[in-house]
């Protein structure tokens, strides 16, 4: 995968996860002061390159988390 894939938003939310761990959307947008639409595109993208996944928060259904993927 090149570098030139992901978004420079992406790449900033890797950087928060990597430091922070898993977050929700929420805490992913206020920790990287990305707009909130942006963020969304760039997690999405960084799901179909294989580098975050997302799983259900078992405290609150209606929220999810995002974690990196483990080489």
């Amino acid at each position: 995968m090149a570098d030139e894939e992901i978004p420079v938003s992406g790449k900033k939310l890797l950087t928060i996860l990597e430091k922070k761990g898993p977050l929700t959307q929420k805490q992913l947008i206020k920790a990287s002061a990305i707009p909130a639409r942006t963020a969304r595109y760039a997690l999405r993208r960084l799901i179909e390159l294989g580098l975050i996944v997302k799983r259900s928060n078992l405290n609150d259904m209606r929220s999810v988390f995002y974690f990196l993927v483990d080489n």
